[in-house]
This record gives C-alpha cells, structure tokens and sequence, in this order.
C-alpha cells in the first residue's frame, strides 16, 4: 500500500471522505466528513516531497489554529440563531465545532500512529 492509500484508509476508518489532488512535489488532501449535528465539514492540507511529516505538521498547524467559536461565528444568522443548515441555538452551534475540532485531532493522532509506523 502507498503512502496515499495508506492515509486514505485510516481516515476512511475514522468516517472522513478522501479526495486528493497531486501536482509536482505537492499532493493536497481534502478531508471531509459531517459534525455530529449534521453540518457538513471539511479542510484540506498538504503533503510535500513524499514526507508524511509535512502533512502531520500541516494538520497541526491547521488544529492548532482551529477556533471553534469563531468557527460557530460563521454560522450565526442576524437573528442570532444558527443559519444554512446549523443548529438553532448558539451553544449548539460551539458544542458542534468543538466536535469539529476533535475530529481533527483523532485524525491527526491516528495518522501520527500510523505513520509512525514507516519510520
């Protein structure tokens, strides 16, 4: 199994769609799956030169930045309820995008486990 296969099938695992785009020396992976809410969820990062090292890093810096109450912020409507598809309430729409938030640190992990693996 290659390394695309290989970081395919563990995200697959933890219920994430895969797509990925390849140029010279990059590939971009896009990870996509549902918030326990329903909202549909998804970022994509990149792996350069073959180094699965370089994709690890790039889903930290992008976990590490993630805030999920400005993420919630996105979803709240002038009336002050949640909008295109979010929860109704506020506090449901920041308890979603901190289950958001944790999908993207269980694959991290799982990824840095698996991956390790290669060394």
């Amino acid at each position: 199994m290659d390394l695309i296969e290989q970081i395919t099938t563990v995200a697959t695992g933890l219920g994430w769609h895969v797509n990925t785009t390849s140029a010279p020396s990059i590939v971009e992976f896009e990870f996509s799956q549902y918030t326990p809410a329903g909202m549909d969820f998804n970022f994509s990062v990149e792996m350069k030169d073959d180094d699965p090292d370089s994709l690890l890093d790039d889903i930290e810096r992008y976990y590490e930045a993630f805030d999920p109450d400005y993420e919630a912020s996105l979803w709240i409507g002038d009336d002050g309820h949640g909008k295109r598809g979010a929860p109704y309430h506020i506090k449901d729409i920041v308890s979603d995008m901190e289950a958001a938030e944790k999908m993207i640190d269980t694959l991290l992990e799982a990824l840095k486990k698996a991956l390790e693996k290669n060394d």
